[in-house]
C-alpha cells in the first residue's frame, strides 16, 4: 500500500511539472504552495469547504488567484501557484459555517505554508423560509459516523462495528433550480456562505434503528402512485454529503414520487483517494448485496429501480449478479430497471456480469462516452483493461440491453458526471425509469453488425 501511495503521488507530480512546462509562468512570478487543514466545532474535520487565494480587498470582479475545496478529511492543497509580489489573502468558507481567513505575503522567493482553519457554524435566520423545497432521501452507507452536539456526519472510513447505518436527510432545492444543476455557493458569483433560496443545502442528517428505517422507507413507497423506491449507489471521490445532495438533486428533477435510497460506501471523497477507494468499493460488496436484498423484501415496493456510478459499479454488478442467482431470493425481479452509468469496471467483468444479470423482465440501460477523462485516466494510469464506460470504438453492445454513447452531448470538465450534470441524459433517464426502452426521443441508431447502440444527439423532452 506505502509504494501504491507513493506511485499516486509521482503521478500528480509529474502532471504538475508536465503543466508547468507547457505552460512557464513569467520569471517574477514566485510558486506558491499552501496545504493545511479545516475544523469546526471541538476540532471536528470539514469537508466541502472553499479556500481560495484572493487579493487582500476582495469585491465582486477581482480576479480569484486559486481555489479548491477540502476533502473528507478536512484536509486541502494548492501547489505551486504562480503569484506576483504582493500581499495576499487564503479565504475559506463552508456550507453551514462563517468564514476565516488568514494572509500571507509573496516576495522574491517561493513560499511554502502550511495553514490551520477553525470556522464556526454560521447562525440560522429565524422565521419561515419558503423559497425552496425539501426533498427526505433515504439513506444506508458502512461508513464511520462522526457526531458532536449540533450533528451527525460520516466519513472516509468503513465503520468500525462492520455494519450499516440507517437513516434519512433533507436536502434543500432553491425554488430557481435548473435541471440537471446542483446550485452550490461560488467564490466567482461572489457567494462564500450558503443560502437555501439559491444553493442547494443537506440541512439535517437524522440516524434511525433498521427496523425505523424500513418502516420509514415502505411508507414512502406505500404513499407513491408507482409503489416504487431507487437506490443510488456514487463512485469514487465522492463525499456522504455530496452524494446525499446529487440523490436528492436526481430525485427532484426525475420528478420521484417513490423512496430516493442513497447507499454510501466510504469514499476518500478525495482525487487521491483512487487507489484506496478501489478497497473500499471492495469491500462493501457484500453489505450492498444485503441491502439490495433488504430493500427488495422489506419495504413493499414493485418496483426497486438502480442507479449505479462510476466506482460504485464495482459494487453493483457482483451483488446483481449474486442476487440473479440466487434460487432463494424470490425478488430479483423487481430490480426491473437497471442503470450502469460511466463504470469503471473492466470491460471483461462488466459483459461476464450483465450475463447473469440479464432477465426477460429486466430493463438495463448502459451509459458510456469516449470523453470521459477520468474513465480514461483510470485505464491509463491504474488498468490494463479498457473500462466498460468508454465508449466510441470500444463500446459494448449486448442484447438485452440499450447502450447510449454520450459523447457528441456537452459534459462536465471531466466528462465523467452526465448522468446528472447532463440535463439530455437526466431526460433520457427519466423516460427509462417510466419503462421505456430504445428507441426513447433524442436518440439515433449506430449499427454494429446484427445488433445496435444508440447516441444520444439531439436534445431530449420528455413527455408530462
Amino acid at each position: 500500500m506505502p509504494f501504491r501511495k507513493l506511485f499516486v503521488a509521482v503521478i500528480v507530480l509529474l502532471g504538475a511539472m508536465l503543466a508547468c512546462a507547457q505552460a512557464p509562468a513569467p520569471a517574477q512570478l514566485m510558486p506558491v504552495t499552501i496545504q493545511g487543514m479545516v475544523n469546526g466545532p471541538a476540532g471536528r474535520p470539514l469537508s466541502g469547504v472553499l479556500v481560495a487565494i484572493l487579493p487582500p480587498d476582495f469585491s465582486e470582479g477581482d480576479e480569484v488567484f486559486a481555489d479548491t475545496v477540502t476533502d473528507v478529511d478536512g484536509k486541502f492543497a494548492l501547489f505551486a501557484i504562480p503569484l506576483a509580489p504582493g500581499s495576499y489573502v487564503v479565504h475559506a468558507s463552508g456550507v453551514g459555517f462563517g468564514s476565516d481567513e488568514k494572509s500571507f505575503a509573496v516576495k522574491a522567493e517561493p513560499v511554502n505554508l502550511s495553514l490551520e482553519f477553525n470556522l464556526k457554524p454560521e447562525a440560522k435566520p429565524r422565521g419561515p423560509i419558503n423559497a425552496f423545497t425539501v426533498v427526505r432521501v433515504f439513506y444506508a452507507t458502512d461508513r464511520e459516523a462522526v457526531a458532536d452536539k449540533q450533528s451527525v456526519g460520516y466519513i472516509g472510513i468503513h465503520s468500525a462495528k462492520k455494519t450499516l447505518s440507517y437513516g434519512s436527510c433533507d436536502v434543500s432545492i432553491p425554488e430557481n433550480h435548473s435541471l440537471a444543476e446542483i446550485e452550490r455557493p461560488s467564490i466567482w458569483r461572489f457567494e462564500f456562505h450558503p443560502d437555501p433560496e439559491k444553493h442547494m443545502i443537506l440541512q439535517k442528517v437524522v440516524p434511525e434503528s433498521k427496523d425505523v428505517f424500513f418502516n420509514q422507507v415502505s411508507a414512502a413507497v406505500s404513499s407513491s402512485p408507482s409503489k416504487d423506491a431507487f437506490v443510488f449507489i456514487h463512485g469514487y471521490n465522492m463525499s456522504f454529503e455530496r452524494a446525499a445532495i446529487r440523490t436528492a438533486q436526481l430525485t427532484y428533477d426525475l420528478g420521484f414520487k417513490g423512496a430516493p435510497i442513497l447507499y454510501s460506501w466510504p469514499s476518500k471523497g478525495s482525487l487521491l483517494g483512487y487507489l484506496a477507494d478501489e478497497d473500499a468499493v471492495d469491500e462493501t460488496t457484500a453489505d450492498f448485496k444485503h441491502f439490495l436484498e433488504d430493500v427488495a423484501n422489506n419495504t413493499g415496493a414493485s418496483v426497486v429501480h438502480v442507479v449505479a456510478h462510476s466506482m460504485g459499479n464495482r459494487a453493483a454488478l457482483p451483488a446483481l449478479s449474486q442476487l440473479a442467482g440466487d434460487t432463494h431470493f424470490p425478488n430479483f425481479a423487481k430490480f426491473s430497471t437497471i442503470v450502469f452509468a460511466a463504470p469503471d469496471v473492466d470491460r471483461d467483468v462488466f459483459v461476464n456480469a450483465i450475463a447473469q444479470i440479464r432477465k426477460p423482465q429486466t430493463k438495463i440501460t448502459l451509459y458510456v462516452s469516449q470523453h470521459d477523462q477520468a474513465l480514461n485516466a483510470s485505464h491509463f494510469l491504474f488498468h490494463k483493461e479498457l473500462r466498460a464506460g468508454e465508449g466510441g470504438s470500444h463500446t459494448i453492445v449486448l442484447p438485452g440491453m440499450d447502450t447510449i454513447d454520450v459523447s457528441q452531448i456537452s459534459a462536465d470538465a471531466l466528462g465523467h458526471s452526465y448522468y446528472g450534470n447532463n440535463s439530455n441524459v437526466v431526460r433520457d433517464l427519466l423516460e427509462f425509469f417510466r419503462g421505456k426502452i430504445a428507441p426513447r426521443p433524442g436518440l439515433t441508431p449506430v449499427r454494429l453488425g446484427a445488433l445496435a447502440y444508440w447516441e444520444l444527439t439531439k436534445p431530449v423532452h420528455a413527455a408530462n
